[in-house]
């Protein structure tokens, strides 16, 4: 809960404590992101008080047990009325994502335009959506009072590409498009919060994952469990009481099974340890990407098909991974997208420069010193009510039928509609939705493109109502009993009234043989004035910017900053992995220095030993496993540490109880000698083999030479692998070990990273390729801000002095490079964000005949200065 006394940084409004995964994940995403960028973040639970959509939410829910879970600071939920108590706890105020800017649903109130916030505050909005395509849904006196609203925010981001559109002309703001908050937090952070779900899922399986679920999609996902040859199929159910439906559309199936429990954890898991993924969910389908998956969506017309149009478009897949809910065996052994081999090399790099963009959106936006506005035209929207330029819309021909009278079927060339033979055609319809419930008042034209076939000399064209059933007739196209020519009618009405969101056919119109339609297109456009569009911005990549020594340098220095701040609140933060690590490393080096004094002194670590219970408890709390290297060396600390007091017969009792019973467990069955302190003539562990062990110091230190030339000879990986652990003898702050090795062995991968780095020209790409990096999130405190590189060099050094000692040529190869070369970079090898670069290694056997620079050594004086 809040703190009343603390000040945050942040406080995001939004659907957090909503009971489903998108919604659940969207705020973890942002939440993290804000905490990445080192800000305190306040999340406000949903105010009452505005109409009946707003309710007391219950508190023993799976949203807000995850809430507790990950640690989030939030407020209890207030009436809008005392809303502007928030003031005194936030400076900044962001609303998140999701349609909370859609005036057709009924949640969405006042407070989600932060009406409520100080004008000495910052307002936020990230990554928030309109709803769908369509600008109907905004009545004037919305568009008059939000314009208003919008206008005095600070910066405004959206995820769908024609919302900019949309936040221009309708609301007079600057809209700039960032990705989706799920994307902001990379595999490896989802992957670590899957390790705390409470299911082990075994072997191949197909995930399935549907917010709506119904028969025909049930139909669907068993044709594509079929044909990518998969026997089992988990079902991760809606958790918005949704597990009851899924029962029952699986009943029958014996080769599904129902995910035990709902969490976003275990959602995540499913997801995880999937060998294929169906789903409905615009964000069961990122989360099928992120985890790189091979999938299939159904795009979900109820809750928005346009959303997902966008992101597969934005993630380079177009409508390649679409399936139907009214697909059949057939049309699924047919569909060639539905298969295992899928390249997510777009995706990611989507992704990548995505995540980049938006956290720096994110970080100017949150930055108090950093002065903007979203308003257009000195703050006076640019479009008026009457004003907004018409849209046309494509439908999606997703039909469905409530008579099997009716056969649907999907070609290249569209939809054919088939009617069979049946005395009674009354009251059987066939029905495809719009982007969105049309607004009553407005006036539309609808345009069908087809070819129908019938004896009659009419049909009706109807709009229908999902909820009700209810259709209105908007037009009758004349056809003289039509052959099946290719036609385009159109039909110019008002709608008379609301809900009306689907276009429908009746069976009664089609009779005579081969009667139907093939149905090539329909499009519906809004019947007003256009108004001119503003004109698109003109921005400059970073290629384009030409920049002086002070701005370049001034630009990375921000970047670095801004780099190292995510990365140490990460490797501070309760949940990552990475960070706990880091930290039990630094207690128990604390712990192991003070058994090293010759004067020991009984009973010492008052503050290293409750560190080190800390995180040695939180640890095999999330059951993340005892044979990990650091937890063994700290559990082999505690044991040296208990046993020394021990033999001074000092009381360490209470130092003993806090560590769990697990723990103290694994503290005695620890492997002497592991950790503690041992004399300085022994050796850490046992030295690898080398080629030429008896080899002299001296020998290798002098021998060390940059190979640009190499042989034939394959590469023995081992001799790396033997190289790289000569290289872990190095020292690094408190020996927490922030090196890491990324090597290269495919010949065309090589090339093109050695193309960006550029300093291998005229050579023959080598046999292996080095890159070495330190990990950020090793690092704790702001004063280290140096020591990665530090550590990092030292590591280098003693790889480039093993690799001599494995008898291998190596050449150094630096990483000075700017921001882009080094997103390139990393657009071409997956190297995680919070590992900076030190420098890359060329590799292989060498003839010692090679000729290499000289690279004559200045005198020791020149470099050696002595103090008095």
């Amino acid at each position: 809960m809040v703190d009343p006394k603390k000040k945050y940084d942040v406080a995001v409004l939004g659907w957090w404590y909503g009971k489903n995964y998108g919604s659940i994940l969207t705020y973890y995403g942002l939440n993290r992101a804000i905490e990445n960028l080192g800000r305190s973040v306040l999340m406000v639970h949903e105010p009452v008080g505005y109409n009946g959509y707003r309710v007391q939410w219950p508190d023993a829910i799976l949203s807000m047990d995850f809430a507790r879970r990950t640690g989030y600071e939030y407020t209890k939920q207030l009436h809008y009325s005392e809303l502007h108590t928030l003031n005194e706890l936030a400076d900044t105020f962001v609303v998140g994502s999701d349609q909370l800017w859609n005036p057709l649903i009924g949640r969405v109130n006042d407070d989600l335009f932060l009406d409520f916030v100080a004008p000495d505050r910052n307002r936020v909005a990230y990554g928030t959506s309109f709803g769908n395509r369509g600008t109907e849904k905004f009545k004037p006196s919305f568009i008059a009072k939000h314009s208003q609203n919008l206008q005095k925010f600070k910066a405004i981001s959206v995820r769908e590409n024609y919302a900019v559109d949309t936040a221009r002309d309708i609301f007079g703001t600057k809209a700039d498009l960032v990705v989706d908050p799920v994307f902001l937090l990379d595999q490896d952070h989802y992957k670590e919060l899957a390790a705390k779900a409470s299911i082990s899922p075994e072997g191949e399986y197909l995930a399935v994952f549907f917010l709506d679920p119904t028969p025909d999609k049930k139909s669907t996902a068993m044709a594509i469990a079929d044909k990518v040859g998969l026997d089992k199929i988990l079902v991760i159910c809606n958790p918005d009481e949704g597990r009851k439906a899924a029962q029952e559309i699986w009943a029958d199936e014996p080769r599904a099974e129902l995910i035990a429990s709902d969490a976003p954890e275990n959602f995540l898991r499913g997801y995880q340890d999937a060998s294929y993924v169906v789903t409905d969910s615009f964000h069961g389908t990122a989360f099928s990407v992120i985890f790189e998956k091979p999938f299939s969506s159904i795009y979900n017309n109820k809750r928005g098909a346009d959303r997902f149009k966008n992101l597969l478009s934005s993630l380079g897949f177009g409508d390649t991974r679409r399936v139907y809910e009214s697909d059949t065996v057939q049309t699924i052994t047919k569909n060639k997208n539905v298969t295992r081999s899928i390249s997510f090399a777009k995706a990611r790099k989507y992704i990548t420069e995505g995540r980049k963009y938006s956290l720096e959106w994110l970080e100017s936006a949150l930055d108090p010193s950093v002065k903007s506005s979203a308003a257009l035209d000195n703050g006076k929207a640019v479009a008026a009510a009457a004003n907004i330029p018409s849209q046309s819309h494509t439908l999606d021909l997703d039909f469905s039928a409530n008579s099997e009278i009716w056969s649907i079927a999907k070609g290249t060339k569209g939809v054919s509609l088939s009617v069979g033979a049946d005395k009674d055609l009354r009251g059987k319809h066939v029905w495809t939705d719009l982007p969105e419930p049309l607004t009553p008042g407005t006036r539309k034209r609808l345009k069908i493109q087809w070819a129908p076939t019938t004896k009659t000399k009419s049909i009706n064209v109807h709009l229908r109502n999902p909820e009700s059933g209810a259709f209105k007739v908007i037009g009758k196209a004349s056809v003289a009993e039509s052959s099946g020519n290719l036609r385009t009618d159109e039909f110019e009405f008002s709608v008379a009234e609301a809900g009306l969101s689907q276009v429908m056919l009746g069976a009664l119109h089609f009779t005579g043989p081969k009667a139907g339609a093939q149905v090539h297109e329909i499009s519906i456009t809004e019947v007003k004035s256009k108004a001119p569009a503003a004109p698109a911005p003109v921005v400059k990549s970073d290629d384009e910017i030409v920049e002086g020594f002070s701005k370049q340098a001034r630009r990375l220095a921000l970047h670095d900053f801004e780099s190292q701040v995510r990365s140490f609140s990460r490797g501070r933060s309760a949940d990552s992995v990475t960070g706990i690590r880091a930290r039990m490393f630094f207690h128990a080096h604390a712990i192991e220095k003070g058994l090293t004094h010759s004067n020991f002194r009984p009973g010492f670590g008052r503050i290293a030993i409750p560190g080190l219970a800390k995180e040695m408890n939180a640890w095999l709390t999330r059951g993340l496993g005892t044979d990990d290297t650091i937890v063994q060396s700290s559990a082999s600390v505690m044991k040296a540490y208990f046993a020394r007091n021990e033999e001074t017969n000092t009381d360490v009792s209470h130092f003993r109880k806090l560590f769990s019973d697990e723990a103290l467990e694994v503290i005695a069955n620890g492997r002497v000698g592991e950790g503690g302190a041992f004399p300085a003539a022994n050796h850490r562990e046992d030295p690898v083999e080398t080629p030429n062990d008896d080899r002299a110091f001296m020998d290798v230190m002098y021998g060390r030479r940059s190979v640009r030339e190499f042989i034939d000879t394959p590469v023995d990986d081992a001799a790396i692998s033997a190289a790289v652990q000569i290289a872990m003898q190095s020292p690094s702050v408190c020996s927490r070990q922030g090196a890491r090795v990324h090597q290269f062995d495919d010949p065309e991968t090589i090339k093109q990273l050695l193309d960006v780095q550029g300093g291998f020209y005229g050579f023959n790409a080598p046999p292996r390729l080095l890159l070495v990096t330190a990990d950020l999130d090793a690092f704790l405190f702001a004063p280290e801000r140096n020591q990665p590189f530090v550590d990092g060099g030292l590591f280098m050094m003693s790889l480039l002095l093993g690799l001599t000692q494995m008898e291998l040529g190596s050449c150094l190869l630096n990483t000075a490079m700017g921001v882009e070369k080094e997103q390139k970079i990393r657009n071409i090898v997956d190297i995680p964000e919070n590992e900076v670069f030190i420098a890359f290694v060329a590799v292989g056997n060498f003839d010692k005949n090679v000729l290499v620079p000289r690279s004559k050594r200045v005198e020791s004086d020149s470099i050696l200065k002595r103090h008095a």
